[in-house]
């Protein structure tokens, strides 16, 4: 049975002519593969879609059908024929508050995230906080509205799940997920390409960067958890991508074993250090808001503006620019 706000969103659908669809601006497998899954399934109605994200494409979801179609002009928000706006998995909608003033005839906005911080900012607004990605949301609310699926679709929902889910194994998992799989498949959606682009196809400079992150595992004390670090000059010397790192985190909390908590710190080229949490069983989301994060409360992160990582005597910290040691946990 469909919810009030899944019928809003249907007849939204079914009545607009020209439609622009976000992505986060953090990019990773679940933001594009909901977002382009929509995009197929609207297409498929006939509808005219235009997809925005601010950032460049991660190399390993290159493979999606239709990433060459994602624009990064904000320009395209100027349209006046654009008569609604959907956007997936970005958990505050502050990165394009300012594009949204260059409407000329300002456009509905609907929400689809499962994250349990989203404020809710969206004129209509589905967010499931229990869901295991936004792409398992996408795809049940495809199926139950009816809207039309391709192969292609089918393809980039499952990647989303896939990626959120790290294939599955993650505690966030529900069996919500395994029917999508088997749903999404039937559609030709093919796991193994996926496992394949977005897991397994690591570059050398990418592996030594992740030896280093190994070498580099200590106790952090403030949290009781495993933690590493990576720096600007690590990525620089092995001229490797910092999108290269984000699934470094979520192999470590599946393998390291007898710990519950994982902490990983990036320095990034704007100059701040950003964290990612992760926990089996604790709640990080409460470790990361107190650092002017957020996420869920299993997987978690938050950023330490203008700050460098340094090290002493095998243990890492975070030192501002002002020369203030910053506490965690």
């Amino acid at each position: 049975m469909l919810t009030i706000e899944q019928k809003q969103v249907k007849e939204m659908i079914e009545q607009a002519q020209h439609i622009l669809l976000l992505t986060d601006e953090r990019i990773d497998g679940d933001t594009i593969g909901s977002t382009l899954g929509m995009y197929h399934a609207l297409k498929e109605m006939g509808k005219e879609v235009e997809v925005y994200s601010p950032h460049p494409n991660i190399k390993t979801l290159e493979f999606l059908p239709g990433t060459e179609i994602i624009q990064r002009d904000p320009c395209v928000f100027e349209s006046a024929s654009i008569d609604l706006i959907i956007v997936f998995d970005c958990s505050d909608g502050e990165y394009f508050k300012k594009d949204l003033c260059l409407q000329k005839h300002p456009a509905p906005l609907v929400v689809f995230d499962h994250h349990v911080s989203n404020p809710a900012y969206g004129n209509i607004n589905i967010i499931e906080p229990d869901a295991a990605s936004t792409a398992d949301m996408v795809w049940r609310f495809v199926k139950a509205t009816g809207l039309p699926m391709n192969k292609d679709a089918a393809q980039c929902i499952l990647t989303g799940i896939c990626t959120d889910t790290h294939v599955f194994v993650t505690s966030n998992t529900t069996a919500a997920c395994f029917d999508a799989a088997h749903e999404l498949s039937k559609y030709g959606a093919k796991l193994q390409e996926i496992v394949q682009q977005t897991m397994m196809n690591k570059s050398l400079a990418t592996l030594k960067l992740w030896g280093l992150a190994f070498e580099r595992l200590f106790h952090h004390e403030g949290l009781d958890a495993a933690a590493t670090v990576i720096t600007m000059k690590d990525i620089e010397d092995l001229e490797v991508d910092e999108t290269d790192t984000k699934s470094l985190i979520n192999f470590l909390n599946s393998m390291l074993d007898g710990t519950d908590v994982v902490l990983v710190l990036k320095e990034t080229p704007e100059g701040d250090v950003k964290g990612s949490l992760r926990s089996r069983r604790r709640n990080v989301k409460e470790v990361a808001e107190k650092l002017g994060g957020g996420g869920h409360i299993k997987a978690a992160g938050f950023k330490i503006p203008q700050a460098r990582l340094e090290e002493k005597d095998g243990q890492w910290f975070v030192r501002k620019d002002d020369g203030e040691i910053v506490t965690i946990g």
